[in-house]
């Protein structure tokens, strides 16, 4: 009896083929999102004069506030910012966040293009201890932030003057995806 040759020989070909093909297809469907929450930060957003109504100014940044803490962790694919909250602890009815009409979120590395993560615009007189800043730039993967030193920059522009210095506290939250 005659074996041809060519037949098991492509058909090995074949099977390596789809095997090595599906590998790229199991590694995506093995991928977990995780939730993060950042530890608080707290800085000092100064007293607001008549001079800065209408003025952009920074209220933290350069290490202000805390990069994420990720060396324990392996097989981070990507890392998204899913939300950030700021509170006030000394706020009160002449001194919150009713004096500010806009509020930015910014992230900053070296060789990098500053990226505006979350925007938040006030129109509300009322009075306002704590809001959610909505994140805008959902789809940046702040990984490649990471692999060198970053710092976020909070900033915002004044509508109307505080009787004192506030005292906020901010909390991130991070959705991190992890794979092969």
């Amino acid at each position: 009896m005659k074996i041809n040759m060519k037949t098991p020989f492509l058909g090995a070909i074949i099977l390596a083929f789809v095997s090595l093909s599906s590998c790229d297809k199991v590694k995506d469907a093995i991928q977990a999102d995780i939730n993060y929450t950042a530890a608080k930060t707290t800085f000092t957003i100064g007293k607001i004069n008549q001079t800065d109504v209408g003025v952009e100014r920074v209220f933290a940044g350069s290490g202000d506030l805390s990069p994420l803490d990720l060396s324990q962790y392996s097989g981070i694919k990507s890392i998204r910012l899913k939300s950030i909250k700021v509170k006030l602890t000394n706020a009160d009815d002449n001194s919150n966040f009713k004096s500010l009409k806009k509020i930015q979120l910014k992230i900053k590395s070296s060789g990098k293009n500053d990226v505006v993560l979350a925007e938040y615009t006030n129109s509300s007189d009322n009075r306002l201890d704590e809001i959610s800043i909505p994140v805008t730039s959902g789809d940046v993967d702040l990984k490649s932030f990471l692999t060198s030193k970053f710092s976020y920059e909070l900033k915002g522009e004044a509508k109307s003057t505080t009787a004192k210095d506030l005292t906020a506290e901010v909390i991130a939250e991070y959705t991190l995806k992890f794979g092969l």
